[in-house]
């Protein structure tokens, strides 16, 4: 009896430790590449975590939904060899704020510009995915003098026409995002959501790596998560009338429009030219809208060509 309750105890320990470092995973970010750091600031009425690291003239990369910073993870490594870069989760999703409101895209671009100047960088080159590719036009629309260059990934900016009113009546989920009380509907089954909902704009199957699968419902696991997400969609009708605006003036400094042949690249190219003048089109193969992860090497090869050159 002695050694079955000894073997039963050291069982029962092993499975505490299994568990409480699964926990553990479960609540601690994902980590950057080791020349990077976890930073966080205090910035327009908000608190913003980022990761920063590299040397050379300042990088912003700002996510999508259905993703935070880690969605940039793989292409770190090669961007810190050639720029300073700074990769934010946007307010409402990871270890960043989740404020009641002020998810307008002028307003979260003022986040990321804000941002900037207090890490003393006044002249950055901006990319952006999804709706980050928002928030990035919106910080060159409104600080052009302090844009580099502009690479905008696969997505769509609200209010530009003829694309914007086609897109969004096919993609059933901006309006499902968009309702009040969407995101306390998908708070605490994120999991369960974000593998259901990832293929449907996607093209490869299981293009995230399992580190990137369980830091990206991590982080919109984070409380408040899902609504302040949500909230993103929800300011869709101000971003269109705020774009109509900024579109007036269009951006002078080179802009990449960076679209999936599977998703965005029929169109981006000439909804960018609609609001740029300098624009280049890069198309990423074989892929669908999470062309990081679906076409890694090509996303490297096109941005840094953009950039570098």
């Amino acid at each position: 009896m002695k050694t079955i309750f000894n073997l039963n105890s050291a069982v029962l320990m092993l499975l505490f430790t299994a568990l409480s470092l699964n926990l553990y995973a479960a609540v601690v970010p994902a980590n950057p590449p080791a020349n990077f750091k976890h930073q966080y600031a205090s910035v327009n009425g908000v608190k913003l975590h980022y990761v920063i690291g590299g040397k050379g003239e300042p990088l912003l990369l700002i996510h999508g939904f259905g993703q935070n910073w880690f969605m940039w993870n793989r292409l770190l490594p090669e961007l810190s060899k050639h720029f300073t870069v700074i990769a934010p989760d946007m307010r409402g999703v990871g270890e960043s704020g989740k404020t009641a409101a002020g998810y307008d895209k002028k307003n979260m671009a003022k986040d990321m510009h804000e941002l900037m100047n207090k890490l003393g960088y006044k002249n950055v080159n901006v990319v952006g995915h999804d709706i980050g590719l928002m928030v990035g036009y919106a910080y060159a629309a409104q600080f052009p003098k302090e844009v580099k260059k502009l690479a905008l990934l696969d997505a769509l900016l609200p209010g530009i026409e003829p694309v914007w009113s086609q897109v969004k009546s096919q993609a059933w989920w901006f309006g499902f995002f968009a309702q009040p009380n969407s995101g306390k509907l998908v708070s605490g089954k994120v999991s369960l959501f974000f593998t259901d909902f990832w293929p449907t704009v996607g093209f490869k199957k299981n293009a995230f790596s399992a580190a990137e699968t369980a830091e990206f419902i991590r982080a919109y696991s984070v409380n408040g998560a899902t609504t302040g997400a949500f909230h993103w969609f929800g300011a869709f009708t101000q971003d269109a009338k705020d774009n109509l605006e900024l579109a007036k003036t269009k951006l002078s400094m080179p802009v990449l429009a960076m679209g999936s042949d599977h998703f965005a690249a029929p169109f981006l190219a000439t909804h960018v030219r609609l609001v740029a003048n300098q624009v280049t089109e890069s198309i990423i193969k074989d892929s669908g809208h999470w062309i990081v992860q679906e076409n890694t090497p090509q996303v490297k090869k096109d941005l840094l060509s953009f950039l570098l050159h």
